[in-house]
């Protein structure tokens, strides 16, 4: 997965001129009361926070590794850092306002220094940029707060599946309500962690290639290599006080490459135009009504970007031509398709997810379409669709929406 990073910029304490020098540790000011809490638990470092000239300072080692970051190295020869989080590695060196991050040339509010003692320092709103994390001040508590994204904590949790440690579930999951909508296990939390620890040493793994964000949903598209067959997956996951409450998912056998060589997972993985979700999402969801739920295939042209158009459904291959004679080849053939319901719009940026509820020739089904658009148009486009089993088959009483 390509780590979208969000730059978090600091109010108040934390907002200060870019042209800010290297710092000595003589100009620094310690035992300044500073806390440095981490997900609502106070944490104590040897090294304190130092603050020159209203900039707010962390200790890089100690902050990074309880934030998850692994393979911390300093080099001496170009006075560097080096760390690695998930997939994006992380490049800083002293006295310089450039960093790196996944290969990306990101810029400093101010450069990192070494103290006296050896301890390397980066500005505070450094640990948001790299880590990915939301850091904020609170002035009334001289606190830094630093809270692992509600991505971050999804994708910890899929992770463990593939390890077999329930630890990111038992620490993101709500203990007192988990309400599950895959039919194929009962609500709580204790279900899901009882089916982690089941998995150890069975080779699942769980390729996570899109995470987009709306409020207090976060939506993921991996690839998943279940017991030796692969399927593309969406889950879907609803917050509430910085815990996951509740839980959707559909899931399809992962098809050969379709005619124009896509599969049903790869392709653009990158975020762009945020200022844009609001309107990408109400885009979306007139296509959906107007042409999958309305059954108005002449009207594709308005929406689709031409023989630009990237598909990855495995059975039609790219381009506006293409997909308008698959839905007229279906109505020809007497596939009696009927879509009842819209359940979730869920965007960020360029991304936008619909859930529906459909039928194909009596089958009842659920479909997760993703999206891509681009100054108004829709250019790409991911699904997977799964039935729906009886109701004496599900485990819980929620429903598949």
């Amino acid at each position: 997965m390509k780590k979208q990073v969000a730059s978090m910029i600091l109010v108040g304490l934390l907002s200060v001129s870019a042209s800010l020098p290297v710092i000595a540790a003589a100009d620094a000011k310690k035992d300044n009361g500073i806390r440095i809490v981490i997900n609502g638990v106070e944490e104590a470092y040897a090294d304190a926070p130092i603050v020159k000239k209203n900039q707010v300072f962390l200790p890089l080692r100690a902050v990074a590794a309880d934030l998850g970051a692994a393979d911390i190295v300093w080099s001496s020869p170009e006075r560097s850092v080096t760390l690695q989080k998930g997939d994006t590695k992380i490049y800083i060196r002293i006295g310089r306002t450039e960093a790196n991050i996944g290969g990306k040339a990101v810029q400093l509010s101010v450069a990192p220094f070494v103290s006296k003692s050896g301890i390397t320092y980066v500005p505070a709103d450094f640990i948001g940029q790299a880590l990915g994390q939301r850091v904020t001040w609170n002035a009334s508590s001289k606190a830094v707060s630093i809270e692992t994204s509600n991505k971050d904590k999804v994708v910890e949790v899929l992770k463990g599946l593939e390890t077999g440690d329930p630890a990111a579930a038992l620490k993101w999951i709500s203990a007192d309500k988990y309400i599950q909508h895959n039919l194929a296990f009962a609500d709580g939390r204790e279900t899901l962690v009882g089916a982690i620890r089941q998995l150890k040493g069975a080779g699942v793994t769980y390729d996570v290639q899109r995470v987009i964000e709306d409020g207090d949903y976060v939506a993921v598209h991996s690839l998943v290599n279940l017991f030796g067959s692969k399927f593309a997956v969406f889950d879907i996951y609803r917050f509430e006080n910085g815990k996951i409450v509740e839980h959707w998912d559909n899931l399809q056998e992962l098809a050969e490459p379709n005619p124009s060589g896509h599969t049903m997972v790869d392709g653009t993985t990158e975020i762009t135009d945020l200022d844009k979700t609001e309107e990408n999402k109400e885009i979306v969801k007139k296509f959906v009504n107007d042409v999958f739920m309305g059954g108005n295939i002449a009207v594709m042209p308005t929406y689709i970007d031409g023989e630009t158009y990237t598909q990855h459904n495995p059975m039609f291959g790219d381009g506006l031509s293409t997909v308008m004679k698959a839905f007229e080849g279906m109505a020809e053939q007497g596939v009696k398709v009927s879509f009842d319901k819209i359940h979730m719009v869920i965007g960020e940026g360029d991304f936008v997810l619909v859930v529906s509820e459909a039928t194909f020739n009596g089958i009842h089904n659920a479909i997760y379409d993703m999206f891509r658009v681009k100054n108004g148009k829709l250019v790409e486009h991911w699904d997977v669709i799964e039935t729906i089993p009886p109701k004496d088959q599900w485990k819980n009483t929620n429903g598949k929406f």
